[in-house]
């Protein structure tokens, strides 16, 4: 990782990592910050657990320049307080937002800071690839370069389609398409999002209370939305790659009954996020 600005010097920008023991995904996200085309930005590793093989990974990263790795401990599911933890500590004004298990375009760092806004946050979408090329990206991260270019992703259409791939015109990333359809609102997923650091503890961040896993994003936009926020689709100018694997929903449910109430009462600003009421 080879960081351009100096440790005391703010960044344009906090990229926040949520994780989960998986270091060969790690390993090729980190291979894509590293080739991102802006330069001027930290690297915060949040893990929801304290993993060993993570530490192990990492310690080569622990004296670069803006790379910060957080550690909580393993105590089921708790994303959010990990992600909460790595707003608190980020340097930046201005966070965006993967998970550890999408890969991002190498322009994915300097099209979030050149696109955002105050008051508004910004919406992206993900490549869906299938298991085949997920093993390929995960063994050769260097892949990403192949599926940058327009006309090799063009051609690779159809062996991504028997692979299963959904999204695809994510990948072709085009500023006509922006405009054609860009103005059709996409809800926050949290592995490409971005926002400005006051609009996150404007509604105080992620909701701890949130006991399973999913709609933890879509809870941060209509609270967002509440505060007279508003939605940036990005969807056709910032892809990133997801890797597959099985979805868990574990708690789904539980948190949609919490959303539910709270957005009946109102309730924009959470009382157990990033500052505890």
């Amino acid at each position: 990782m080879n960081q351009a600005t100096s440790t005391d010097t703010q960044p344009k920008a906090s990229v926040i990592i949520s994780v989960y023991k998986d270091t060969e995904a790690l390993n090729g996200i980190l291979y894509a910050l590293e080739r991102q085309t802006e330069k001027d930005f930290e690297i915060i590793v949040t893990e929801d657990c304290e993993s060993e093989g993570m530490e192990t990974f990492l310690a080569e990263f622990k004296n670069k320049n803006n790379f910060h790795h957080l550690t909580q401990p393993d105590d089921g599911w708790r994303k959010t307080l990990a992600v909460n933890r790595a707003i608190v500590s980020a340097k930046s004004d201005y966070l965006i937002f993967i998970d550890g298990d999408v890969l991002p375009n190498k322009n994915f760092v300097a099209d979030h800071i050149a696109t955002a806004e105050h008051g508004k946050f910004l919406t992206g979408r993900r490549v869906y690839l299938g298991p085949f090329f997920s093993k390929v990206l995960r063994k050769y991260p260097g892949f990403t370069r192949v599926l940058e270019n327009r006309f090799l992703f063009f051609l690779l259409l159809i062996p991504l389609h028997l692979d299963k791939v959904r999204n695809y015109e994510v990948g072709l990333p085009s500023r006509f398409f922006q405009w054609l359809r860009g103005k059709k609102l996409v809800g926050v997923i949290g592995c490409n999002f971005s926002c400005y650091k006051e609009d996150m503890y404007a509604i105080n961040g992620y909701n701890e209370d949130l006991p399973g896993v999913g709609a933890e994003d879509s809870d941060l936009q209509w609270r967002f939305e509440g505060l007279g926020m508003a939605s940036k689709s990005v969807k056709f100018l910032i892809p990133v790659y997801h890797l597959y694997h099985e979805h868990l929903r574990h708690g789904y449910e539980d948190n949609l009954v919490i959303i539910n109430k709270n957005r009946k009462a109102k309730a924009y600003v959470c009382k157990n996020g990033i500052i505890k009421m």
